[in-house]
């Protein structure tokens, strides 16, 4: 008796297989996948099977991403931080900086963990941690002064950036918190209909201007797990030695002031540019002005001041600022608090004027924006799922939002082996002749 490996992928072409997985990526669902492969490529594909075709290949690009970390952690020290990958694209780095960014999501998880949740809150108990990043080049030169020192109007516009300042404010509000925050830009009930709508025209231009992004964005890759912030900065450091993030000029790791992220700048992005995220500073600023004034208008005046000083790099002047109306008040408020600690925490990493004279962004508006991209194929409160589905998919999202050549160079690799050989195998047992 001998053995031959033998199992046929039940007669689904590569590029079958690829419009499967980009519809489970794109998709809201495994069932609308199904419906729009049906519909729109005329292929039959059940909601099932579309699972475990995206499950498989997942995997397979998964187990692709490992061998990216393993290049990066079996290479010295040296190569780590100055080094690059054999198959890193060759570059030039003239005239074009790397940044790389890290936020955290959430996603409900169907396990046995419990916790030691009140009864009010146990309805939340299914709720879990995601991690995602975004590696991303911009095409942005140096200079010798600041290139935008003046505040952009859009945030002194209240239309426009209190909104954005409050749901952020939220994300980070712990919960049960006393701490209150003006939910609405100043009033203007004393102007006239049209000196409002004249107003709101005028927000609407303003909103249109252009404002700072650090360069032109070039290409962005996207790495997307639930394993934990110690796979993700494995993974984000495989990811920036693979394309040879390590050999520019200029470069930068962002982050809001979580301290997970900067353990993982400490731990693989030490010799990369620190920046932590203006409007996650601003939505501080402005809690903090808003709260140590009885009058909103009062509070938003002060908030401008404080914008123009945290615009300029000087985080300092704000820091003593609230520590003043701390010391003269016997019930300070929360958000002053947190402020003050938000601040002095983060000062280090809040030059942003020295971050633009080298071309660098100082938001993480394109992280941001990427995780509710994710979001809406994995986030509801009708969505569970279990880690062995949810991190394939998680990989397959994150290479549609890629905008690198890897998925591609993938399925090229999986057609020149369609030989009717499929990645999980049987054992058949056939007669000798």
């Amino acid at each position: 008796m001998r053995t031959l490996q033998c199992d046929v992928d039940h007669g689904h072409t590569p590029a079958v297989l690829k419009k499967v997985c980009i519809a489970a990526a794109r998709n809201p669902s495994y069932v609308d996948a199904s419906r729009n492969l049906e519909d729109l490529a005329e292929l039959k594909v059940s909601a099932k099977q579309c699972q475990r075709i995206a499950i498989r290949i997942g995997n397979e690009r998964l187990d692709e991403q490992q061998k990216r970390i393993d290049a990066y952690t079996s290479a010295s020290i040296p190569d780590q931080q100055h080094g690059q990958s054999n198959e890193a694209p060759a570059n030039s780095w003239d005239n074009r900086v790397a940044v790389v960014q890290c936020d955290g999501g959430r996603v409900q998880i169907r396990d046995a963990y419990w916790g030691n949740e009140k009864p009010a809150e146990r309805k939340h108990r299914w709720w879990r941690e995601t991690q995602a990043a975004v590696l991303q080049t911009y095409q942005s030169t140096r200079g010798l002064n600041d290139p935008t020192p003046e505040v952009p109007e859009c945030l002194k516009d209240s239309l426009w950036v209190v909104p954005k300042l409050n749901e952020i404010h939220r994300q980070h509000t712990p919960a049960g918190s006393s701490e209150e925050i003006q939910e609405s830009p100043p009033d203007t009930s004393e102007q006239t209909f049209d000196e409002t709508k004249d107003d709101s025209a005028k927000a609407k231009k303003r909103s249109r201007e252009p404002r700072w992004s650090g360069g032109d964005p070039l290409v962005k890759t996207v790495v997307a797990t639930r394993r934990g912030y110690d796979h993700l900065g494995q993974a984000m450091a495989g990811e920036a030695f693979a394309r040879g993030f390590n050999k520019a000029k200029s470069k930068a790791f962002m982050g809001d002031g979580l301290k997970v992220n900067w353990s993982l700048w400490s731990a693989h992005f030490s010799h990369y540019t620190p920046i932590t995220d203006l409007m996650h500073a601003l939505s501080y600023v402005y809690g903090a002005a808003i709260a140590s004034r009885s009058r909103i208008e009062e509070g938003w005046s002060l908030y401008l001041v404080w914008l123009g000083w945290t615009w300029s790099g000087d985080v300092s002047r704000v820091i003593v600022a609230l520590q003043e109306i701390a010391a003269g008040d016997p019930e300070v408020p929360e958000a002053v608090r947190r402020a003050i600690t938000y601040l002095s925490n983060n000062a280090q990493r809040m030059k942003y004027a020295e971050y633009r004279k080298l071309g660098l962004p100082i938001t993480t508006s394109p992280v941001e924006s990427t995780q509710k991209q994710i979001n809406k194929r994995i986030k509801g409160t009708e969505k569970f799922w279990r880690d062995e589905s949810l991190e394939p998919l998680l990989q397959l999202k994150a290479d549609d939002l890629s905008e690198t050549h890897d998925r591609d160079a993938f399925w090229k690799r999986r057609g020149q082996r369609n030989d009717g050989f499929r990645h999980r195998c049987r054992k058949t047992k056939i007669k000798d002749s």
